[in-house]
């Protein structure tokens, strides 16, 4: 056989087995690799002495309570430490000699001593309380020599320390000097004498330089004492800093006096008696999209100044640019990379160049705290032209005989007048007025509505497209098409027959008659009201369907704005439906919620009057709130919604509804509202929507002028205390979602995606709150910011000056569970209307 090209090796049976066996031994002498394990915790073991009670000297005032101090800051540093306070020599000796066992055990040990030492012969020693030193040979016996206390610090495997606060005015020095001289021996020096033979790995710290005297101090402790004291409590100072920050500390406390030495025999391996904690990264909250217009100046950047949950300085780094526009920062423009203290970055802006509209990218930043410590962030910016094109129907499809096309008008964001162009037209005839519409021909916004088609005589099937565009004389413009397709006249009388027998019954009101109904037609376009209107005949009626039960009932049509795919319907029997109001109270003397088709919780009784009341026939209901105060973002997730805080609320009332399709017209009747905007469902008790914060305050304010009651949005501190109604948990009934407890995207039960449900369909909160969360995004008064920090407390709104950007609370019908809770918030521009935005109203009580 061969490998590769090359003979095989052939072995022996005998050499094989060899083989075999020396991959086995090597296998086994080879050490299994596990998992590393963590080092073991240091062992730290110190002596603490402190002697001032000599029997044969003067006292020391300090070097007990020195020793006691110095002993309880290391025992917070974790070292095992034993004092001796006022020792003889016999208790010194046996003190330093265990803890020399100690010592060598443990990696790190330490000796303090506080007390008289001397120098003869250039040989230092410390002294006991019982010392005497009549002679000089009386150190022998009454004297610990320093060469014997620093062999049993250096026995520790890593690190020795001996801190000497001996170097004080001694009298021991004068008597001994005088013994010497009449000896003829010379006399001793003062203070303690160099150490030069320190053996390694150990460090010797004197209070003051060699030959020197150090003070006792004034204050409770020794100067040097005292900065020990106070370097010990600093983290992260490692072992050299440390004592150079302590000679500083006393050289200042004593005038430049006296200025510890050190003497020692250190390798590189660093210590620190504070470690510093492990290096937690910088915080920075979250960042909301930057919207300008394309005329806009300099504009501040809607970042937080991020935190630090160490206190290290921060820098933040610029590693991305927009596409389009100047960052700058103190007036200076902003390159790639560059580098800001976080106070310097807090005065970064954006200016966009004027050319390029949409999305023009991001400022990415990296905000670094020196020690590894980092955190992203990334603002997107947007540019919005300051001229906005009109807002059109989408393009649809419909279904007709003939009769009223119901185009919805065209609206501008800006207010400019808008002109239509006609630029196709269907099969058949489409007239405005009696003239018949050709190509070219323009159009005041409002005439769309009141266009009526006519197909070709005998023809049936798709007709073509009424296509137009849409001008605001600005530069803005906007296309749409309506497809129509020609129902056969069988279809269509056939259509005729099943709405007006559908408006017999739901006239009738029986409940049995709309059950054979939906039997008879289960696929019917009405089929969807048939079952709404059963379930209310199945029990006593709401607001809104005691007040429809009262007349005769049209037959119900989806809105113009928001039509099926493929709807199906004939102009000449779909009058438009008069408005509808919810229903007063039962009874003008008893305080209760007006009779709903559903049980709802007890309502908290009012202080004074009724709880619900109207202050005209075409007022919202209000229903009167206790003052209280509440934390408010309570549980929240979201960094927009906190810090939580207490906020005290007075008793104010509110609307017990959103503001309906109806209550809208009613204003429109009145002159004090301009036209229904753009809705994606119609019906009287569907909550407004698709309304900007300029259109609410705008029907506020013609609620003021019809009552002579100050009218207004709620603010936002309000509205979240009324929809928790004095409960904690994550929603008002509960902390789970449940099932079609709300209209939302995902609240489960019967939700409809193309717009909100009527605005009684759901229980009301323990307040009697109707539609509180989902449904519609309420606009409250207070001006966007990106969290609490700084909101009032007392329950007003957060007013910033020129603020574009204004709040929504409690999701809508498009949002998801967890966007409805009561500590969920959101924001829009002020003038501009969106499809889930709506509003519900509030006023002062008197």
């Amino acid at each position: 056989m061969t490998h590769g090209g090359l003979p095989a090796p052939v072995f022996s049976a005998p050499v094989f087995s060899a083989l075999v066996f020396r991959l086995a031994l090597l296998l086994v002498l080879i050490p299994v690799v596990g998992p590393a394990q963590p080092a073991p915790p240091e062992r730290r073991v110190a002596l603490v002495i402190g002697v001032g009670a000599y029997q044969s000297a003067p006292q020391l005032a300090n070097p007990v309570g020195d020793a006691r101090s110095i002993g309880e800051s290391l025992r917070r540093l974790n070292f095992e430490v034993e004092e001796v306070l006022d020792p003889d020599f016999r208790r010194i000796t046996r003190a330093l000699r265990e803890f020399g066992i100690r010592a060598q055990r443990a990696d790190v040990a330490l000796v303090y001593y506080a007390g008289h030492g001397v120098q003869v012969g250039r040989e230092n020693y410390l002294l006991p309380a019982d010392a005497k030193l009549e002679r000089e040979r009386d150190l022998l016996y009454e004297a610990l020599p320093l060469e014997l206390l620093l062999g049993e610090a250096s026995q520790a495997a890593r690190l020795g320390i001996v801190l000497l606060d001996a170097c004080r005015n001694n009298p021991f020095v004068d008597r001994m000097s005088r013994s010497m001289t009449i000896a003829g021996r010379g006399a001793t020096s003062p203070g303690l004498a160099r150490v030069d033979n320190v053996p390694r790995n150990t460090l010797v710290v004197m209070a003051t330089k060699a030959d020197q005297i150090a003070e006792d101090g004034s204050g409770s402790h020794s100067p040097f004492a005292e900065a020990l004291l106070a370097h010990f409590q600093i983290p992260g100072l490692e072992l050299s800093l440390f004592f150079r920050s302590v000679r500083d500390t006393v050289l200042r406390a004593t005038g430049n006096r006296q200025e510890p030495f050190i003497f020692s025999s250190l390798g590189a391996e660093p210590f620190y008696f504070y470690p510093r904690p492990p290096n937690r990264p910088p915080l920075l909250a979250g960042i909301p999209a930057l919207e300008v217009r394309d005329t806009a100046g300099p504009t501040a950047l809607p970042i937080a100044r991020p935190t630090d949950p160490d206190q290290d300085p921060m820098s933040i780094r610029i590693t991305g640019l927009p596409r389009s526009g100047e960052v700058r920062i103190d007036g200076r423009l902003v390159t790639p990379g560059a580098v800001f203290a976080a106070d310097r970055f807090a005065s970064a802006t954006y200016k966009p160049e004027g050319k390029v509209l949409g999305p023009v990218g991001t400022l990415d930043i990296l905000v670094e705290d020196g020690r590894g410590g980092s955190v992203m962030g990334s603002l997107p910016i947007s540019v919005i032209a300051s001229n906005r094109p009109p807002t059109v129907e989408a393009t649809r499809r419909l279904r007709i005989y003939t009769g009223p096309l119901e185009i919805a008008r065209p609206e501008d964001p800006d207010g400019d007048a808008l002109a239509v162009i006609v630029q196709g037209l269907p099969r058949g005839l489409v007239r405005n007025g009696a003239a018949a519409l050709r190509p070219g021909d323009r159009l005041r916004p409002e005439e769309l509505g009141g266009l009526v088609f006519l197909p070709e005589p005998g023809f049936s099937g798709p007709a073509g497209s009424l296509a137009y565009a849409v001008e605001d004389g600005r530069g803005g413009r906007a296309e749409t098409a309506l497809e129509i397709e020609v129902m056969d006249a069988a279809e269509a009388a056939g259509q005729l027959a099943e709405a007006a027998l559908w408006d017999r019954l739901r006239a009738a009101g029986k409940a049995e008659d709309i059950d054979a109904f939906l039997r008879f037609y289960p696929n019917s376009r009405y089929a969807g009201v048939a079952r709404q209107r059963r379930e209310e005949l199945a029990g006593p009626p709401g607001p809104v369907a005691a007040a429809a039960a009262e007349r005769p009932a049209p037959v119900p049509r989806p809105a113009p704005a928001e039509r099926p795919a493929a709807p199906e319907r004939l102009a000449m029997v779909q009058p438009a439906p008069p408005p509808v109001r919810p229903a007063p109270p039962p009874s003008p003397a008893v305080p209760a919620e007006p009779q709903r088709a559903f049980p709802v919780p007890a309502p908290a009784p009012a202080a004074t009057g009724e709880r619900y009341f109207q202050d005209c026939p075409d007022c919202p209901w209000m229903v009167r709130l206790p003052p209280g105060s509440f934390l408010m973002g309570q549980g929240a997730r979201d960094s927009a919604a906190l810090p939580v805080r207490r906020v005290t609320v007075p008793g104010f009332a509110l609307g017990q509804f959103p503001v309906t399709v109806a209550e809208w017209q009613a204003c429109q009747a009145q002159g004090g509202c301009g036209p229904l905007p753009r809705l994606m469902v119609a019906e009287p008790a569907t909550p407004l929507h698709n309304v900007s914060w300029d259109d609410a305050r705008s029907y506020a304010a013609w609620l003021t002028r019809s009552t002579g009651r100050a009218y207004r949005l709620p603010t936002e501190a309000e509205w979240e205390y009324a929809a928790r109604a004095g409960t904690t948990t994550r929603y008002w009934w509960g902390d789970q979602p449940g099932v079609a407890q709300a209209n939302c995207a995902d609240c489960g039960g019967e939700q409809n995606p193309r717009g909100p449900l009527p605005v009684d369909r759901f229980q009301p909160n323990g307040f009697g709150l109707h539609g509180m969360l989902g449904g519609v995004a309420q606009w409250v008064q207070d001006c966007w910011a990106p969290n609490y920090q700084g909101a009032p407390l007392d329950g007003t709104a957060r007013e910033i000056g020129g603020c574009m950007k204004r709040v929504l609370r409690g999701g809508s019908f498009r949002s998801g569970r967890d966007d409805i809770l009561p500590v969920a918030r959101n924001f829009y521009d002020a003038p501009v209307r969106y499809q889930s935005n709506g509003f519900r109203v509030a006023r002062a009580l008197e």
